[in-house]
């Protein structure tokens, strides 16, 4: 059993590339103070992969479908509310989502560094108000590194409260695979400072006398993909006589039929005036409002994975590759093929339970995708449309400053493995990042909250 707990979240950091840098040797403090004595699993992460909606597992042990957060855009069609967590706004993600108790709520003496999705520490939020502050000032400079070197000293700072929990964002990472690609040297740099970071909190521990009992955790949120291309979803709908109302020109929103929601570029939500904005449109609402939209859709290379409610309070998974369709029942997923598999998957089962659909794709290009999609459309605010990105593309090339070179938020592998790397031994190779919630509290002898989406690693 163990007395406190560390979680450091590693925006951005690929599985891959961790694994690679590792074994390169380029990860010392990592391998030998946590790795060796624990262990490195691959994580999937939630859908959509993105910052924000992507931290909810950890912090709560749920989806952002379940949390009815669903990205980091979404339009509330019944009310007529859009939100983004990009910029000012990022202080509502703790309103919007539905009442569960975070970590910080069950752990007292618990801790936040850099991390927007913070409800429940309260004053124990230790960049409460500076977080945007800090934001604000590297995207005018692009000196991200400079918000990894206050996340550390930040961190050696807390070490010496009487801390149970501590969670904390070193989000290099991710801003320099946007500015450059998630393979650029400067990215590079940032992981190797993760793991100098990783050295000097050990080192501070010890001095502390705190090392023995602390669980240590690194982590991440979603991984990248280097982007080519920008396909400009707003465009297409344009040629096609719809009217698309989109971030940051929400509120040019008199005489519009769409509205068009992205969540880290790779992603997006689309919702369709059906009569009113109040109703939502299935698929063959859609066919009638823009005959051959969804073919048209499909024939973009930068479209990959096309998924439209369905009459039957499903949802209709099309691809270049084919068409099933997914419906939630109890506990477990009915999936069936139409045509051939949308994803590629060798043939799977009609039903899936929790674990069996982590089983049967966790090897794929498409990691625990059906299981996340079902939770996704779960979500009040998910759109009547969602699109995936092929890799190499993303869905927005206009009103992005500075051009994203590197885009996640997509169901394909790269955006969904992250690392896990823990300091105690863990019976399963892989899981998913929901189950680090409730491993979290088993290991710390706390009592794990009902009518979660993670289970504990035993």
């Amino acid at each position: 059993m163990f007395q406190r707990a560390i979680m450091i979240l590693a925006d951005g950091a690929r599985e891959d590339l961790f694994r690679e840098l590792l074994a390169k040797g380029e990860l010392p403090h990592i391998e030998k103070e946590i790795v060796r004595a624990g262990c490195l699993a691959s994580g999937v992460t939630a859908f959509p992969s993105t910052t924000g909606p992507a931290y909810f597992p950890f912090i709560t042990g749920c989806f952002p479908g379940t949390l009815n957060v669903p990205g980091i855009r979404w339009l509330e069609k019944k009310k007529f509310k859009p939100r983004s967590y990009v910029g000012i706004e990022t202080f509502l993600i703790n309103h919007d989502v539905n009442p569960v108790p975070t970590i910080f709520d069950l752990i007292p003496k618990s801790y936040n560094i850099f991390n927007s999705v913070c409800r429940g520490a309260g004053r124990r939020n230790l960049t409460r108000i500076m977080r945007i502050w800090y934001w604000y000032y590297a995207h005018l400079t692009d000196r991200w590194e400079f918000l990894d070197q206050q996340a550390l000293k930040k961190t050696l700072k807390a070490l010496e409260r009487d801390f149970e929990f501590l969670f904390v964002v070193f989000p290099g990472i991710d801003e320099y695979s946007h500015l450059a690609h998630p393979r650029h040297e400067k990215t590079i740099e940032q992981y190797r400072f993760l793991d100098a970071a990783v050295g000097q909190i050990v080192a501070k521990l010890k001095h502390l006398r705190k090392w023995d009992g602390t669980l240590f955790w690194i982590v991440s949120d979603h991984g990248l993909s280097r982007t080519d291309t920008h396909f400009c979803v707003n465009t297409f709908l344009e040629r096609r006589d719809l009217k698309p109302f989109y971030y940051p020109k929400v509120y040019h929103r008199r005489g519009r039929n769409v509205a068009n929601m992205m969540s880290g570029n790779a992603m997006t939500h689309l919702y369709f005036k059906n009569g009113g904005w109040e109703e939502p449109a299935c698929r063959e609402d859609i066919q009638k409002l823009s005959p051959g939209l969804t073919a048209d859709l499909l024939k973009e290379p930068a479209v990959d994975i096309l998924a439209v409610k369905n009459r039957e309070g499903g949802v209709d998974i099309l691809s270049k590759r084919g068409e099933a369709s997914l419906r939630w029942e109890p506990e477990r997923l009915n999936y069936q093929v139409k045509t051939k598999d949308p994803f590629g998957f060798q043939k799977l089962p009609a039903t899936l339970d929790r674990q069996s659909a982590l089983d049967q794709t966790i090897s794929s290009d498409y990691p625990d995708a059906l299981w996340q999609l079902a939770y996704l459309f779960q979500s009040s605010r998910t759109g009547d449309m969602v699109l995936s990105a092929a890799p190499g593309y993303d869905f927005r090339k206009e009103h992005e400053i500075p051009e994203h070179k590197g885009s996640h938020g997509s169901l394909h592998r790269e955006h969904m493995a992250v690392p896990i790397a823990v300091n105690t031994p863990l019976p399963q190779k892989y899981f998913r990042t929901a189950d680090v919630f409730p491993t979290t509290l088993r290991l710390l002898g706390r009592e794990i909250p009902r009518a979660i989406d993670g289970q504990p690693i035993e």
